[in-house]
């Protein structure tokens, strides 16, 4: 970003500020208590849904939102061992009182998803298929990566490498069609250009993720047509409701032999909010059942007890302020992290000139700044506005191991190097009559940068600029109707670099241009008081990346030769998703099938032949139809204890030639009883997934499976500090067993048994 773009925004956020501010706009308060038959409740979640406020109950059980503009309200409140409770409050008086009752449960039932809509919401009410994990079920699950970590939910999986390069794929699709976002917003990385590529966060930062199923190109842009999954990190900090307010985290686990911390501590003085955070990942190589394993490619066996080369480092640290008043909130934060971690592959070897490594490492930095404000415009045609930004400078470099007479090495080969602003505008309308809805103004810079000895690209410029209208209509009472309009520019530029190892690279000047309208149109419909259903359908489309156009190169990471297509053109997806929600006395259930048919879909596939004696991976189109279904059912025979049952399945067919798609999940189901109390909790599941025969252009197939895992919690409230203390086991009988969407399935198991003891304190 230039100093003349610094400038301009500045002075367009002061303009604005003293815009909102002129209103006058009186402030009122919010304060309340959470309780339960027995007794106040500690620790629990408080959301200000149309403020986007987030608090925690103190001492007491007690709450309270200051700078809140008169008007009516809804106050969401979600704690361990409770159903989840919605109230409604309207603002006649300088102080406004509630009083929230939570029913013991062991499942919340209804959940708030920031992502799917413009405002966020209940996942009961949104037009799309949506999940969410809090931070207490994220630090419950099993494994260590944010990927490994939303697994069990129904639709997605994970593509796994080991550890750090771990990622979410939703129905069957991932990469370039699925975008991984922080607080809603672009991470400026590189993690879709290769399965051995991170995406950079700390998994233990993350308060809360949300996922959503199927396009969501209206609200997010090119690279959703799968889907989103935002990792909400609260870099901008809310304003707490006492002085000093945080999270204090740590876990080992023995499955790397790893340790992991993470600290938060916001200052808060009623109207300004000051945080600072820092956190780290130690982990050694993975554990995997002891024994031989050999390698496909060539044929030799090693003795393994670890993933060879798959450790993960990492470490974060940052800081933000928010000012918080009547006009709205504003708030600025940063954060830097960096990560050094292993790809695993076939290990260094005394005989290294017929069976040299395939292992690497890579190392990244990124270093995020980021905007976050909400004004209470409070006008007769607009309710509220919305600015948020992102600028991420991104640096990665890859070190593919290297061996000789003189010993093992891992000089450096590629270095990217990316910057990125990411900025959305959005204006809340005042509702007209039964219709409310948001107009947008999206826009997105990437600049790239690729050095090294063999680059696998073009340095190059990516713009993007959107415009949208997000708009809801109440039918009836029990209908509602949402309809999405967007259209997309899309330019990609490369610049010659005549320092570039590669001559094409030194030469390139080309530019491609991807313009397109997207649409959705969505209902919710009420059946009674136990029974709703949903329908989707939705346009979807994304631009081919520089590298699916430009790419010549090898990827030292993967140890593959990449070749783009210059003619590629934008895929272009149309969706259908519908579902039917239940909720009868102690059973609830979920069932959502979807179709999805994308035309010129981009994958990159092994052709067979090699460059420089690597295996050749081409980007090429063809179209694709992917269908299935998620289903689930949850059943409490009694307040303490629920018992879940989920399944997916997904088919996904490549209809230019008529064969699987390649790495698609197969049938899959999990089983989950759950013991939740306020201060005890407890966990047994078994994970199941069926043999994988479809096969694609370069899949191997893998045989069903079973996994256990099980886990313990209790809780301690003393006053406004709240401690958690939890023991689990992943995968309690040490299965070897290979998962389909893993890149090493052919030579290298899941990871074996792993034991987590975690600790966490709130206060």
């Amino acid at each position: 970003m230039t100093s003349f773009d610094l400038r301009l925004v500045i002075r367009v956020l002061a303009a604005i500020s003293i815009l909102a501010s002129a209103t006058a706009l009186r402030a009122q308060t919010i304060t309340g208590s959470v309780t339960s038959p027995s007794g106040t409740v500690a620790g629990a979640t408080v959301r200000l849904l149309e403020l986007e406020r987030v608090v925690r109950t103190g001492a007491g059980g007690r709450f309270t939102f200051g700078d809140v503009p008169k008007g009516t309200y809804r106050i969401f409140v979600a704690a361990q061992g409770f159903a989840s409770a919605t109230d409604t409050v309207r603002l006649t008086s300088d102080t406004t009182t509630v009083a929230v009752m939570l029913r013991e449960s062991a499942t919340r039932f209804d959940e708030i998803v920031v992502s799917a809509s413009p405002g966020g919401g209940l996942t009961s009410e949104q037009y799309q298929s949506t999940a969410s994990k809090s931070r207490s079920d994220l630090l419950g699950s099993p494994g260590t990566t944010f990927a490994e970590k939303i697994s069990d939910l129904p639709g997605v999986a994970m593509r796994g490498l080991g550890s750090a390069p771990n990622r979410p794929i939703l129905r069957g699709l991932g990469d370039n069609e699925v975008l991984v976002l922080e607080d809603g917003l672009r991470m400026g990385d590189i993690a879709t250009y290769d399965p051995a590529h991170a995406t950079p966060v700390h998994a233990m930062e993350i308060s809360q993720i949300d996922v959503v199923r199927g396009p969501a190109t209206i609200l997010y842009g090119p690279s959703t047509i799968g889907g989103i999954v935002n990792v909400i990190t609260d870099i901008v900090p809310d304003v707490a409701d006492r002085r000093v307010s945080g999270t204090l985290s740590a876990e080992g686990s023995t499955g790397a032999n790893q340790v992991a911390g993470y600290f938060d501590n916001v200052f808060s003085d009623g109207h300004q909010a000051f945080k600072v955070s820092a956190g780290g990942v130690h982990g050694e190589d993975v554990r995997i059942p002891g024994r031989g394993y050999t390698d496909p490619g060539s044929g030799k066996e090693y003795q393994l007890d670890r993933m060879p080369q798959s450790f993960d480092r990492n470490w974060g640290a940052g800081a933000g302020y928010t000012y918080q008043a009547p006009f709205g909130t504003i708030g600025i934060g940063g954060k830097h992290f960096e990560t050094n971690y292993g790809i695993t592959g076939a290990p260094p070897d005394q005989d290294f000139e017929n069976f040299p490594p395939s292992t690497s490492r890579i190392t990244q930095g990124r270093t995020t700044l980021e905007l976050r404000s909400l004004f209470n415009a409070s006008s007769k045609a607009l309710d509220q506005l919305r600015i948020t930004a992102a600028y991420n400078d991104y640096n990665q470099s890859e070190f593919p191991t290297a061996q000789d007479s003189s010993g093992v090495s891992d000089p450096r080969a590629n270095h990217f190097h990316k910057q990125s602003v990411n900025a959305i505008v959005q204006f809340q309308q005042q509702p007209w009559g039964r219709l409310h809805g948001t107009l947008g103004l999206w826009s997105n810079f990437e600049k790239l940068k690729i050095s090294g000895d063999q680059p696998l690209g073009p340095n190059s410029l990516t713009t993007g600029l959107a415009g949208y209208a997000y708009e809801e209509f109440m039918a009836t009472e029990r209908t509602r109707i949402q309809g999405g309009l967007r259209y997309d520019y899309n330019r990609i530029q490369t610049h010659p670099f005549a320092g570039s190892t590669d001559s094409v690279f030194q030469t390139l000047d080309e530019s491609r241009n991807s313009n397109a309208v997207t649409a959705s149109l969505g209902a919710v419909h009420q059946l009674d008081s136990h029974l709703s259903a949903t329908f989707s359908a939705a346009r979807s489309f994304r631009a081919p990346t520089v590298q699916e156009l430009f790419a010549n190169g090898l990827d030292a990471a993967s140890g593959t030769y990449s070749l783009g297509d210059a003619s590629l053109k934008p895929e272009t997806g149309y969706g259908i998703d519908a579902s039917l929600r239940g909720a009868y006395g102690k059973v609830s259930f979920d069932v959502s099938p979807y179709l999805n048919y994308i035309h010129n879909y981009i994958f990159g596939f092994l052709r067979g032949d090699t460059i420089q004696e690597f295996p050749v991976r081409q980007f090429a189109p063809t179209n694709a139809r992917l269908f299935g279904f998620e289903a689930s059912v949850t059943l409490v025979p009694v307040q303490s204890l629920a018992l879940r049952l989920s399944t997916d399945y997904v088919n996904a067919q490549d209809t230019r030639l008529d064969q699987p798609l390649p790495f698609t999940p197969p049938l899959r189901g999990l089983f989950r009883a759950t013991y939740q109390k306020q201060r005890l909790t407890g966990m047994f599941e078994e994970r199941v997934a069926a043999r994988q025969s479809r096969l694609g252009d370069g899949d191997t197939p893998t045989a069903g499976y079973a996994i256990s895992n099980v886990g313990v919690g209790v809780r301690i409230a003393n006053g406004a500090f709240v401690h958690d203390v939890r023991l689990y086991v992943d995968n309690v009988f040490n299965q070897v067993y290979r998962d389909n969407l893993s890149v090493v399935k052919d030579f290298i198991p899941q990871p074996g048994r792993a034991v987590r003891l975690g600790y966490e304190m709130f206060y």
